[in-house]
């Protein structure tokens, strides 16, 4: 039986939809190692399997057209359109990805994702023009212009594979840390509380409810904290944990994907909107946990470690930590059926606060706040007014972090006090698929997450008058350069040097180190 050209052209527009997005998935995860036979072998399978699934439902969809009206008289080019509507869907998809996880790929990644999709796009535009002439063409004239088209996709999808900037940094195993004098002789504490933007603080600044805040914003470094652009929290909080972004961490959302292919490095990024979990992971692949709480990077206790250097965490998002239970004062008698949920999140702060001790670098995370947000349903920007039930509930628990955070700075005179809020209440929502992406446009309801904050308070600190936002990846390279230690090459921020004084900036040398994930760090002490 001979293959119809019109069953053709709709399998054609299956793959030429499956190859671009094999191409896209390697776009995404430039850490996994591209070959020109791993790329074939894989585009051959997915275009394959989707010119074969698409092609077969639309040549399915025809038949039952032709039993119920009937096949038209004479010959009809048909089902070149398909492939045009691939080729566009595809760029479409391709645009989405590109500005919407931009902070998941190093910039070379983007811009050869950039020119990947104004090829795609191209591509779609010449098989436009090829399906007009094709509209009027004959019998032999159609079957030239589709295969000129197989040219055209064939030669569009060579073109994609270029030398992409991978994940990796550059593997060591030893390398020197130069470490300076006053190592270890200046300690850090660092705070870090979940959603208390920065307009609040100020606001409640204004109603004079916390006092530490109010003074140490006018004496200290306080400035506001750009908002992550990104809807998962579990990233968010490994860049605050390891000042890289996701892309170096590898905490891209829940979960990770092995295959066969690919199984030192899965797939942290799949293609949104496009059905990829259901049916487009060809081979099979294996779902696993991503890695937490900061992936593939060591965080910022485990740096002091590799220093020799004493180091605590007393509570981190997703680590488990045994704390004493502590009493609390009941003031939240009138949140009705939220008052449990917030008393028990002010108890385990309370408790995390008071396990601080001296050693040089502890780590806290007050997630409590959050929790009562969460309780007393609020999930805007806008703080409720001082004469609602929310409004006053959340003062309340302002109040007893503001007196938290003034009770570990009388206990800890001597150290360095680094008190961040790394997101706000709402996070930025990206578009995961088409239909999202086209109601961002119509309706821009939801105003995206407010600014956080970042506090540095202690010996050696400088109050600057209007000082530049920071970045949550800031705050792991402004401790170690404020601890006298070397700051990754291979960190995405930057340390915030106009937080300390003149005398402070003198004594210190901002020194580097290539990375400290080698397998041994040689420690070397300055002077």
């Amino acid at each position: 039986m001979p293959v119809r050209w019109a069953y053709l052209k709709r399998v054609l527009a299956g793959a030429i939809f499956g190859l671009y997005m094999a191409h896209l998935l390697y776009f995404l995860n430039p850490q996994i190692d591209i070959t020109p036979l791993r790329l074939v072998t894989v585009t051959i399978v997915y275009g394959a399997i989707c010119g074969l699934l698409f092609g077969t439902a639309l040549w399915l969809l025809r038949v039952a057209r032709v039993r119920l009206i009937g096949r038209p008289e004479g010959f009809r080019t048909h089902g070149f359109g398909f492939v045009v509507f691939a080729a566009f869907i595809s760029s479409f998809i391709y645009f989405l990805h590109l500005t919407a996880v931009q902070i998941y790929l190093p910039r070379g990644a983007v811009r050869i994702l950039s020119k990947a999709t104004n090829a795609i796009t191209l591509t779609a535009f010449i098989l436009l023009a090829l399906w007009v002439l094709e509209r009027n063409a004959d019998r032999r004239t159609s079957r030239i212009i589709f295969l000129a088209g197989v040219v055209l996709i064939a030669l569009s999808s060579v073109l994609l594979y270029q030398r992409r900037e991978s994940y990796r940094i550059e593997r060591k195993n030893v390398v020197v840390a130069t470490i300076g004098a006053v190592a270890g002789h200046r300690p850090v504490i660092l705070v870090a509380i979940r959603n208390l933007p920065y307009d609040w603080i100020v606001t409640m600044n204004g109603e004079g409810l916390l006092p530490f805040f109010e003074q140490h914003s006018e004496h200290a470094y306080f400035t506001r904290l750009e908002p992550f652009p990104t809807t998962s929290s579990k990233s968010l909080w490994a860049s605050l944990a390891t000042g890289k972004l996701p892309y170096r961490h590898g905490v891209t959302g829940r979960f990770s994907y092995r295959t066969p292919l690919n199984r030192e490095d899965p797939f942290l990024l799949l293609p949104e909107g496009v059905g990829f979990r259901a049916w487009g992971l060809i081979p099979p692949v294996t779902r696993i946990s991503a890695p937490l709480p900061a992936g593939h990077a060591l965080p910022l206790w485990s740096l002091f470690q590799r220093l020799q250097l004493d180091a605590r965490v007393v509570a981190w998002p997703s680590l488990k930590t045994q704390l004493r239970p502590v009493a609390i004062e009941q003031r939240f008698q009138g949140t009705g059926k939220a008052r449990d949920a917030i008393v028990q999140a002010l108890a385990a702060d309370t408790a995390a606060a008071s396990s601080i001790d001296n050693r040089a670098l502890s780590v806290v995370a007050l997630e409590g706040f959050e929790k009562a947000q969460r309780a007393l349903h609020i999930f805007s920007n806008e703080l409720p007014p001082r004469i609602a039930m929310k409004g006053e509930a959340l003062r309340a628990y302002a109040q007893q972090l503001d007196k938290l955070l003034a009770a570990i700075a009388r206990a800890h005179p001597d150290h360095l006090i680094v008190i961040c809020s790394p997101s706000a209440v709402v996070p930025p929502q990206l578009p995961a698929n088409a239909h999202a992406w086209a109601m961002s446009l119509v309706s821009r309801d939801d105003p995206g997450a407010d600014d956080g904050f970042v506090l540095i308070s202690g010996p050696g600190t400088a109050h600057r008058d209007n000082p530049p936002p920071a970045y949550a990846i800031d705050v792991v390279p402004t401790i170690l350069f404020a601890a006298g230690l070397p700051v990754g090459r291979d960190m995405d921020g930057r340390a915030l040097t106009e937080a300390f004084d003149d005398e402070t900036l003198r004594g210190s040398v901002l020194s580097a180190i290539q990375t400290y994930e080698a397998e041994r760090v040689v420690v070397r002490r300055s002077g």
